[in-house]
């Protein structure tokens, strides 16, 4: 996979003349946050103007945690969202649920295990328990409760495991790592994903750090 092949998603956004800027550098996804306890969540009632910023093209993600199937469908009615990653302990049933209702599932593993937030490689279900029910799976670190936690994993646990979906690579990634970036071989990697490391304060980008760093992984 060469760098230009690579989807980038910047997670976490909420401020609308941010994610109108952000729109303008050509991201492939946005993430909205619809979980209370995230420093980054995007409110009980967001207002849906800040859903129809997003250009034909970039794909809107909602991201929850363990919440109701009721709830997620409802989110993703409303604000038009084109898929939904969860970060909890859901299990392949639910993901199955949200698949037969033509919602696109991202889900979250941490690869180097623990006991809480999200799935592990080494869990009870494993992924080979996923890979019929989500489209892509997201890899983040392991952190002490759900969601991500802006630290990076040891990224060679992915080296030598078999994916069986597309993944996208998470977990404390910042302007430095473009070079790391380029070097992984993976053929299942589908992208990237950012969002602590070029914040100037939780939920607001540093557009200008963005765009240099999409360059680079671009050119």
């Amino acid at each position: 996979m060469t760098n230009n092949s690579l989807k980038i998603k910047v997670c976490g956004m909420r401020e609308a003349k941010n994610l109108e800027q952000l729109c303008s550098i050509g991201p492939d996804y946005v993430g909205f946050i619809f979980y209370p306890k995230s420093k980054r969540f995007v409110g009980v009632h967001p207002d849906p103007a800040l859903f129809k910023i997003p250009p034909a093209g970039i794909l809107k993600v909602g991201v929850f945690v363990n919440e109701q199937i009721y709830r997620v469908t409802q989110m993703v009615d409303e604000y038009q969202l084109e898929l939904v990653q969860l970060h909890g302990n859901e299990s392949p049933a639910y993901c199955r649920k949200l698949m037969g209702l033509g919602i696109q599932v991202i889900k979250a593993f941490s690869p180097g295990g623990g006991t809480t937030g999200s799935k592990t490689l080494q869990s009870g279900s494993g992924i080979e328990g996923y890979k019929e029910v989500v489209h892509t799976l997201l890899f983040d670190t392991q952190g002490p409760g759900w969601g991500g936690s802006g630290q990076k994993f040891d990224w060679s646990l992915l080296k030598d495991q078999s994916v069986p979906v597309p993944y996208i690579l998470s977990g404390g990634i910042g302007p430095e790592d473009a070079e790391a970036i380029g070097k992984l071989k993976n053929e299942n990697l589908l992208g990237i994903d950012l969002n602590s490391r070029f914040e100037l304060s939780p939920g607001l980008k540093d557009v200008g750090l963005l765009n240099d760093f999409f360059m680079e992984i671009r050119n």
